[in-house]
Parts: structure tokens; C-alpha cells; sequence
């Protein structure tokens, strides 16, 4: 048996199987070694994946849907690359501590058992329901301090990258997808492994100390927000398990949380260097009135 360790998130997850699997880059840069007590424990067996008989949760309108099918949470995969259909499926408990994975013949051996989206979507599980919440951002680190940049597609993550890496020598965790988590009363922001159009991403993790959400504008200027808009414009920029009506509620309840701490701002910008002088300038203000 073959076994390795993927931690996305700070949620570790434990994968086996009796054939060696190719984890390939960005997802290898995520591993870490097996556990005895790890948060999600996977089999991975070959087969003939079935579509369920339960009830259809969700179809996401692409490769993947959702079935409920007795006390099981089933994933199944298709693709016209594939002919088996699905060509692979996945099964969980409620929790999501446990599951099966299903690959057909079709799939190469050795392939990623948990290849984009299926990671996603299993993190996504857990997160919803309660451990936290993922992001559309870019997570730039800066003298130790973590700064998230949010916006829908278009709004200027990649740009952002760009800037402060052009202006300063930033450690990025990603330039697309952001997880923040509470940790022993603080927040923390994590990389992931599903990058942007920069394809940048880390493994790391650190303090979260600010977020700014984007809005491109002819000029640069740091903006304070009210709680209740925080919470709207982070909610639009997240994911929650839209087919789950209660995680809709913790995840707001999450955001609450974070917009409560009064650390979430309004970043109007041009695209130029102004952009990371403001994050700057603000930061200064924002340490001095704390001290």
C-alpha cells in the first residue's frame, strides 16, 4: 500500500492506495508526512464509479455534482477526456473525516486521486462547515504580517501580485485563493494550492493582519467600511456550500467574526505604485493608533 499527506488549509489530508500516486506541482508543494491522527483518511480503490441513486445536491453545470445517497455525501466526475462516465467518484461521511475514492481504468495509475477539483471541493466540506472560509484573494506577506487582497474575477488580483512584487520582495501565498482560519483566538491566513493567472502559490501560513477588498478607480485611497458592508462584499468573494442552507449562515457568522475586529478596508486604486504606497501608509496609521 501506498500512502502520502496533503495539509491545504491546516487541514491535513491522508490518502492510500495500492499504487504508487504522481503528485505533481502546485499540489506537491502541500505535502507533508502521513499522521496517525490526521483530519480526512482516504481510500483510494479502482473500479467502475456508478452515478448514485440519491438525491442530486448540486450539478455544478461542468465536471463534477453532488448526490446525497443514504448517509454518504457522493462526488462523481466526468469528462469528455474520459470515456467511462463518470470516470471517477467520491464518498464521504457527513463529517468528511472519512472517504472513498473511485477511479475507473480509464485513469492513468498513478495519477492524482485528488486532482483539481476534488481537493477543493473536500477542503471546501470542511471549511463550511465551520473551520473557516476560502477566499477569491491574493495573500501578501510583508515583515511578517499578513495582508489579503479581495475581489471577484477582474478585480484586480493578479495586478496586485504584480505591484508588490515589482515595488517589494513580498512572499505571496496565492494570487487567487486565500483560506482564513481562526487559530487559538487569531486569525491566520493560508496559501492554496489553486493559483491565478500568475500562478503563484505557498504552502506557508501566517498572521492575518489586514484585509483590503479591491476596486479599481482612477484614484488610490484607503477606505474604512461598516461592518454590514464588510460582510457583503467578503460573502460575495467566498464560497460556501450554496446547496447547504445552514453553512450559509456559519460562514456569515464567519465573517462577522472578522469584520468585527475592524481589520477589513475598501483598496480604490490605480494600477501603479500608488497602490502599495497607500497599503503602506495605512499600515503606519493603523500601528500607530494601536500603540
Amino acid at each position: 500500500m501506498s500512502r502520502y499527506a496533503l495539509r491545504i488549509g491546516g487541514v491535513t489530508i491522508s490518502v492510500e492506495g495500492d499504487e504508487t500516486f504522481d503528485i505533481a506541482d502546485p499540489t506537491a508543494r502541500f505535502l507533508v508526512s502521513p499522521g496517525s491522527r490526521d483530519d480526512v483518511d482516504i481510500i483510494v480503490k479502482r473500479g467502475r464509479p456508478q452515478i448514485p441513486r440519491g438525491e442530486l445536491l448540486f450539478d455544478s453545470g461542468g465536471v463534477w455534482r453532488l448526490y446525497r445517497d443514504g448517509d454518504r455525501n457522493v462526488f462523481t466526475f466526468s469528462s469528455p477526456s474520459f470515456p467511462s462516465d463518470p470516470y471517477k467518484s467520491a464518498s464521504f461521511d457527513d463529517a468528511f473525516t472519512r472517504g472513498e475514492v473511485m477511479l475507473s481504468d480509464d485513469v492513468p495509475r498513478g495519477a492524482d486521486p485528488l486532482a483539481y477539483p476534488l481537493d477543493e471541493l473536500l477542503v471546501a466540506s470542511i471549511l463550511g462547515r465551520g473551520a473557516g472560509v476560502e477566499l477569491h484573494g491574493v495573500g501578501i506577506v510583508v515583515d511578517g504580517r499578513g495582508m489579503l487582497f479581495v475581489g471577484q474575477s477582474g478585480a484586480g488580483k493578479t495586478t496586485t501580485a504584480r505591484l508588490w512584487m515589482n515595488e517589494t520582495s513580498p512572499t505571496i501565498l496565492s494570487d487567487d485563493r486565500i483560506i482564513v482560519r481562526r487559530v487559538n483566538g487569531a486569525f491566520r491566513m493560508f496559501g492554496t494550492p489553486w493559483h491565478g493567472e500568475a500562478e503563484i502559490c505557498s504552502a506557508e501560513d501566517v498572521p492575518l493582519s489586514r484585509i483590503y477588498l479591491l476596486k479599481q478607480c482612477s484614484q488610490t485611497e484607503v477606505r474604512s467600511l461598516d461592518a454590514a458592508e464588510a460582510v457583503a462584499r467578503l460573502f460575495s468573494c467566498c464560497f460556501p456550500l450554496f446547496y447547504w442552507p445552514e453553512s450559509i449562515e456559519i460562514t456569515l457568522a464567519f465573517l462577522a467574526t472578522i469584520a468585527g475586529e475592524r481589520i477589513v478596508h475598501e483598496l480604490a486604486f490605480r494600477p501603479d505604485a500608488s497602490a502599495v504606497q497607500a497599503i503602506v501608509r495605512s499600515g503606519r496609521q493603523i500601528a500607530t493608533e494601536r500603540s
